[in-house]
Protein backbone atom coordinates (compact mmCIF):
# COMPACT_ATOMS: atom_id res chain seq x y z
CA UNK A 1 0.00 0.00 0.00
CA UNK A 2 1.53 3.32 -1.21
CA UNK A 3 2.25 5.70 1.79
CA UNK A 4 -0.17 8.50 1.92
CA UNK A 5 1.94 11.18 4.35
CA UNK A 6 2.75 14.68 2.22
CA UNK A 7 3.85 16.41 4.92
CA UNK A 8 7.01 15.07 5.20
CA UNK A 9 9.41 13.20 2.48
CA UNK A 10 9.92 9.48 2.22
CA UNK A 11 12.89 7.45 2.85
CA UNK A 12 14.91 5.96 0.24
CA UNK A 13 16.89 2.69 1.80
CA UNK A 14 20.12 1.32 -0.18
CA UNK A 15 19.49 -2.21 -0.32
CA UNK A 16 22.35 -4.81 -0.52
CA UNK A 17 21.25 -8.02 -2.89
CA UNK A 18 22.83 -11.16 -3.46
CA UNK A 19 25.57 -11.22 -6.12
CA UNK A 20 24.05 -14.66 -7.11
CA UNK A 21 23.08 -17.43 -4.16
CA UNK A 22 19.46 -16.24 -3.47
CA UNK A 23 19.33 -17.38 0.00
CA UNK A 24 22.13 -14.84 0.42
CA UNK A 25 19.59 -11.95 1.50
CA UNK A 26 19.16 -10.54 5.41
CA UNK A 27 16.46 -10.82 7.18
CA UNK A 28 16.02 -6.86 7.15
CA UNK A 29 16.76 -6.27 4.06
CA UNK A 30 13.56 -8.95 2.91
CA UNK A 31 11.04 -6.89 5.34
CA UNK A 32 12.48 -3.21 3.97
CA UNK A 33 11.28 -4.83 0.42
CA UNK A 34 8.12 -5.93 1.71
CA UNK A 35 7.86 -2.30 3.43
CA UNK A 36 8.55 0.28 0.91
CA UNK A 37 6.25 1.49 -1.59
CA UNK A 38 8.26 1.73 -4.60
CA UNK A 39 11.43 -0.76 -5.45
CA UNK A 40 14.30 1.06 -7.81
CA UNK A 41 16.31 -1.06 -9.65
CA UNK A 42 18.83 -1.39 -12.48
CA UNK A 43 16.70 -4.07 -14.39
CA UNK A 44 13.33 -5.37 -13.88
CA UNK A 45 14.11 -8.97 -14.89
CA UNK A 46 16.71 -9.49 -12.48
CA UNK A 47 15.26 -8.09 -9.75
CA UNK A 48 11.96 -9.61 -10.03
CA UNK A 49 13.89 -12.89 -9.75
CA UNK A 50 14.51 -12.05 -6.23
CA UNK A 51 11.10 -10.33 -5.74
CA UNK A 52 9.12 -14.11 -6.93
CA UNK A 53 11.06 -16.18 -4.89
CA UNK A 54 10.34 -14.48 -1.52
CA UNK A 55 6.73 -13.66 -3.35
CA UNK A 56 6.89 -9.76 -2.55
CA UNK A 57 5.30 -7.74 -5.09
CA UNK A 58 5.28 -3.95 -5.29
CA UNK A 59 5.86 -1.73 -8.26
CA UNK A 60 9.42 -1.20 -10.02
CA UNK A 61 10.94 1.67 -11.44
CA UNK A 62 14.05 0.70 -13.67
CA UNK A 63 16.57 3.36 -13.07
CA UNK A 64 20.51 2.28 -14.76
CA UNK A 65 23.07 4.37 -16.36
CA UNK A 66 21.26 5.06 -19.31
CA UNK A 67 18.11 6.80 -17.66
CA UNK A 68 17.60 10.18 -18.42
CA UNK A 69 16.48 12.92 -15.82
CA UNK A 70 12.92 11.78 -16.43
CA UNK A 71 13.50 8.98 -14.86
CA UNK A 72 15.19 10.85 -11.71
CA UNK A 73 12.86 13.54 -11.38
CA UNK A 74 9.83 11.33 -11.16
CA UNK A 75 11.76 8.98 -8.36
CA UNK A 76 12.05 12.58 -6.69
CA UNK A 77 8.73 13.70 -7.10
CA UNK A 78 7.44 10.12 -5.42
CA UNK A 79 9.68 10.15 -2.78
CA UNK A 80 9.21 13.95 -1.86
CA UNK A 81 5.59 13.25 -1.95
CA UNK A 82 5.87 10.77 1.28
CA UNK A 83 6.53 7.71 -0.41
CA UNK A 84 9.40 5.06 0.88
CA UNK A 85 11.69 3.57 -1.76
CA UNK A 86 14.26 0.92 -1.74
CA UNK A 87 17.22 1.12 -3.85
CA UNK A 88 18.78 -2.05 -5.46
CA UNK A 89 21.22 -3.19 -8.00
CA UNK A 90 20.88 -6.67 -10.41
CA UNK A 91 23.87 -8.03 -7.62
CA UNK A 92 25.44 -6.93 -4.89
CA UNK A 93 25.77 -3.53 -3.06
CA UNK A 94 24.41 -0.62 -5.31
CA UNK A 95 26.18 2.53 -6.15
CA UNK A 96 29.43 1.04 -6.03
CA UNK A 97 30.36 0.70 -9.91
CA UNK A 98 26.99 0.76 -10.11
CA UNK A 99 24.77 3.97 -10.99
CA UNK A 100 22.47 5.30 -8.31
CA UNK A 101 25.36 7.75 -6.69
CA UNK A 102 23.26 10.52 -8.54
CA UNK A 103 20.45 9.88 -7.06
CA UNK A 104 21.28 9.43 -3.55
CA UNK A 105 22.81 13.29 -3.59
CA UNK A 106 19.98 14.87 -4.98
CA UNK A 107 17.85 13.04 -2.34
CA UNK A 108 20.47 13.72 0.60
CA UNK A 109 20.13 17.84 -0.89
CA UNK A 110 16.27 17.51 -0.30
CA UNK A 111 16.70 16.00 3.40
CA UNK A 112 15.15 12.91 2.12
CA UNK A 113 16.41 10.53 4.81
CA UNK A 114 19.40 7.92 2.75
CA UNK A 115 19.33 4.80 5.15
CA UNK A 116 21.59 1.70 3.81
CA UNK A 117 20.75 -1.62 4.07
CA UNK A 118 24.31 -3.37 4.43
CA UNK A 119 24.30 -7.54 2.86
CA UNK A 120 26.49 -9.28 0.06
CA UNK A 121 29.55 -7.51 -1.36
CA UNK A 122 31.13 -9.10 -4.45
CA UNK A 123 34.23 -7.10 -3.57
CA UNK A 124 34.40 -8.40 0.29
CA UNK A 125 33.37 -12.26 -0.85
CA UNK A 126 36.28 -12.34 -3.16
CA UNK A 127 38.44 -10.49 -0.48
CA UNK A 128 38.26 -12.99 1.93
CA UNK A 129 38.82 -16.09 -0.07
CA UNK A 130 41.83 -14.96 -1.82
CA UNK A 131 44.08 -16.17 0.85
CA UNK A 132 45.67 -12.74 1.25
CA UNK A 133 46.22 -10.91 4.16
CA UNK A 134 44.12 -8.01 3.87
CA UNK A 135 44.83 -4.95 6.60
CA UNK A 136 44.00 -2.44 3.77
CA UNK A 137 42.83 -2.62 0.21
CA UNK A 138 42.29 -0.47 -2.79
CA UNK A 139 39.27 -0.44 -5.06
CA UNK A 140 39.39 0.21 -8.61
CA UNK A 141 36.69 -1.49 -10.46
CA UNK A 142 35.95 -1.80 -14.02
CA UNK A 143 38.89 0.37 -15.83
CA UNK A 144 38.79 1.79 -19.79
CA UNK A 145 37.86 -1.37 -22.16
CA UNK A 146 40.21 0.30 -24.65
CA UNK A 147 43.59 -0.72 -24.60
CA UNK A 148 45.45 1.86 -24.28
CA UNK A 149 43.77 4.04 -21.91
CA UNK A 150 43.82 0.53 -19.75
CA UNK A 151 47.29 0.17 -20.22
CA UNK A 152 48.63 3.28 -18.74
CA UNK A 153 46.01 3.07 -15.74
CA UNK A 154 47.62 0.15 -14.57
CA UNK A 155 51.05 1.46 -15.71
CA UNK A 156 49.86 3.99 -13.07
CA UNK A 157 49.12 1.97 -10.59
CA UNK A 158 52.07 -0.39 -10.39
CA UNK A 159 54.13 1.48 -7.90
CA UNK A 160 51.67 1.66 -4.94
CA UNK A 161 52.09 -1.24 -2.90
CA UNK A 162 48.69 -2.43 -1.39
CA UNK A 163 45.70 -4.93 -2.77
CA UNK A 164 44.52 -3.81 -6.19
CA UNK A 165 40.54 -4.62 -6.66
CA UNK A 166 39.26 -5.01 -10.10
CA UNK A 167 35.96 -5.65 -11.94
CA UNK A 168 36.08 -6.94 -15.51
CA UNK A 169 33.45 -8.53 -18.33
CA UNK A 170 34.50 -12.03 -19.54
CA UNK A 171 35.16 -10.80 -22.61
CA UNK A 172 37.65 -8.63 -21.64
CA UNK A 173 39.61 -10.55 -19.12
CA UNK A 174 42.23 -12.23 -20.86
CA UNK A 175 43.43 -8.77 -22.17
CA UNK A 176 43.22 -7.15 -18.60
CA UNK A 177 45.24 -10.05 -17.35
CA UNK A 178 47.87 -9.64 -19.99
CA UNK A 179 48.18 -5.89 -19.37
CA UNK A 180 48.22 -6.55 -15.84
CA UNK A 181 51.41 -8.92 -16.25
CA UNK A 182 52.73 -6.62 -18.24
CA UNK A 183 52.44 -3.47 -15.87
CA UNK A 184 52.63 -5.85 -12.36
CA UNK A 185 55.52 -7.99 -13.33
CA UNK A 186 54.60 -11.85 -11.34
CA UNK A 187 52.69 -11.20 -8.34
CA UNK A 188 49.68 -13.00 -6.82
CA UNK A 189 46.72 -12.38 -7.66
CA UNK A 190 42.76 -14.15 -7.38
CA UNK A 191 40.29 -14.12 -10.15
CA UNK A 192 36.97 -15.14 -8.73
CA UNK A 193 33.81 -15.90 -10.79
CA UNK A 194 30.39 -17.22 -10.17
CA UNK A 195 30.39 -16.34 -6.62
CA UNK A 196 28.31 -17.58 -4.80
CA UNK A 197 26.71 -19.85 -7.35
CA UNK A 198 26.69 -23.74 -8.17
CA UNK A 199 30.20 -23.20 -10.45
CA UNK A 200 31.44 -20.76 -8.37
CA UNK A 201 35.71 -20.83 -8.72
CA UNK A 202 38.43 -18.99 -7.82
CA UNK A 203 42.18 -19.17 -9.38
CA UNK A 204 45.37 -18.15 -7.55
CA UNK A 205 48.70 -17.99 -8.12
CA UNK A 206 51.17 -15.68 -10.34
CA UNK A 207 49.42 -13.92 -13.23
CA UNK A 208 50.57 -15.92 -16.52
CA UNK A 209 49.53 -19.24 -14.54
CA UNK A 210 46.31 -17.90 -13.96
CA UNK A 211 45.74 -16.67 -17.18
CA UNK A 212 46.07 -19.78 -18.59
CA UNK A 213 43.20 -21.24 -16.75
CA UNK A 214 40.88 -18.79 -16.86
CA UNK A 215 41.29 -18.92 -20.99
CA UNK A 216 40.40 -22.29 -20.75
CA UNK A 217 37.44 -21.83 -18.25
CA UNK A 218 35.37 -18.54 -19.67
CA UNK A 219 31.90 -17.67 -18.75
CA UNK A 220 29.40 -15.36 -18.71
CA UNK A 221 29.01 -12.92 -16.09
CA UNK A 222 31.19 -10.49 -14.35
CA UNK A 223 34.70 -11.16 -12.58
CA UNK A 224 36.72 -10.00 -9.64
CA UNK A 225 40.40 -9.66 -9.67
CA UNK A 226 42.46 -9.44 -6.67
CA UNK A 227 46.37 -8.25 -7.35
CA UNK A 228 48.70 -8.31 -4.41
CA UNK A 229 51.20 -5.61 -4.81
CA UNK A 230 53.18 -6.04 -1.81
CA UNK A 231 55.40 -8.08 -1.85
CA UNK A 232 56.23 -11.10 0.03
CA UNK A 233 53.07 -10.11 2.08
CA UNK A 234 50.76 -12.44 0.19
CA UNK A 235 50.02 -16.03 0.31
Amino acid sequence: MQSTRMDEPGELYIVSTPIGNLMDITLRALEVLRRVDYIICEDTRVTIKLLNRYDIKKPLISHHSKSGDAVLRKILRLVLSGNSAALVTDSGTPVVSDPGAKLIRHLIKSEVPVIPVPGPSSVHTALVASGFLVNEYTFIGFISNKASRRRRRLEELKNKTTIFVFFESPHRIIPFLQDAGEAFGKVQICVAKEMTKKFEKYYRGVIPEVIERVGEDIVKGEYTIIIDNRAGIGL
